[in-house]
């Protein structure tokens, strides 16, 4: 278990510290609301804190991020309103399936789902009942006293990225290789266990579908593989031994993977073999997005942004309209990408990725 990197990816993917503890304690004499039952506070303020996801409900824009804020606009962002949501822990990741249905996943092992475009959530799976589902599955010896752990251990492992698959499915992963999937758009929520057995326990960042498969990048240099239907699980041989916090997978099937110190690697074999990329900076690099006109746009933890017109091949550095670490990025229909980090929303306009 490498707990500093884990620490490092939470800091720079999610803006803060898991909620590692059940809020459903006492502190003095006063009792503390449980963050898995208490809706998430509703702030003016909401768009200008810590946002880590953003996606796309049809034309609407959705973004997520600390203590269960979710904020939609219906006027590309001009105007924001908060979602109804019923938990207040960190929210990580975002996808949508069509304009109506989509989920959020987050800290304390939550899922959460939308059917009207992310105006109101409901919760479907949450920590202490996704490590009572992997002690179910669980058969070898050392294999259940493992998942016993995590049944102790309780809702203190976040989800960190979400995958819509299409036809209700639906990829959710997180630390120590938390893997679940539905097949029925959530209905039910069972563990992927090719990902949860060939993880190794690492944690996972990123998900990527490319070309019929599904990709993933964690910590450690881990690059793995499977297939669509979550089986036929492969892992490459890394191309260095650090964190990757992200995954972008071109519309040229090529596949990129980023992460700590200005590290990138690009793969047009399908992770097969793995090439460098010259970026010029020493930061962590942590999202990604192809543009509309087909460019490729990565920002790093300082607020930098960076563009290749080469599906990747080359980068140059570009500028966000207000400049703070970044988390997500949302490519947009203007040509733009939307950005979210540390303080709230920012842009790449149009005019700063030509």
């Amino acid at each position: 278990m490498n707990t500093h990197k884990y620490a490092l990816a939470c800091l720079l993917l999610l803006g803060v510290i898991g909620e590692l503890a059940s809020a459903a304690n006492s502190t003095g004499s006063r009792k503390v609301a449980d963050t898995l039952e208490q809706n998430a506070p509703l702030s003016t303020l909401a768009s200008h804190s810590s946002l880590n996801a953003a996606a796309m409900a049809g034309e609407r824009l959705v973004v997520a991020g600390m203590r269960g804020a979710i904020l939609y606009s219906d006027d590309q962002g001009q105007h924001w309103q908060q979602a109804s949501v019923p938990v207040s822990v960190s929210l990580t990741g975002l996808c949508f399936t069509d304009a109506l249905n989509g989920w959020a996943v987050g800290h304390r092992g939550v899922i959460l789902a939308t059917r009207d475009g992310g105006a109101h959530w409901a919760r479907q799976l949450q920590g202490e009942q996704a490590a009572q589902a992997i002690l179910q599955v669980r058969q070898d010896p050392g294999q259940i006293d493992e998942a016993r752990r995590l049944v102790v251990e309780g809702a203190d492992k976040p989800f960190l990225a979400v995958q819509c698959l299409g036809d209700g499915r639906v990829l959710a992963l997180g630390a120590y290789g938390l893997a679940f999937s539905t097949q029925n758009a959530g209905q039910s929520w069972q563990p992927a266990l090719a990902l949860l057995n060939g993880s190794e326990s690492q944690h996972l960042n990123a998900v990527q579908a490319l070309g019929g498969r599904i990709y993933l990048a964690g910590e450690q240099g881990a690059l793995m593989r499977v297939d669509h239907d979550l089986q036929g699980f492969k892992r490459f041989a890394s191309p260095y031994d650090g964190s990757f916090f992200g995954l972008l997978a071109t519309r040229n099937n090529s596949l990129l993977a980023f992460g700590l110190r200005g590290h990138v690697f690009r793969s047009s074999d399908q992770g097969a073999s793995w090439q460098s990329v010259a970026v010029a900076s020493s930061k962590s690099l942590t999202a990604a997005t192809q543009l509309r006109d087909g460019s490729l746009l990565l920002a790093d933890e300082s607020g930098q942004g960076w563009l290749s017109h080469d599906d990747g091949r080359s980068f140059r550095p570009v500028a966000p309209e207000q400049r703070f670490p970044l988390i997500a990025l949302l490519a947009l229909p203007d040509g733009g990408s939307l950005a979210v980090g540390t303080q709230g929303i920012t842009r790449f306009p149009p005019s700063a990725l030509r």
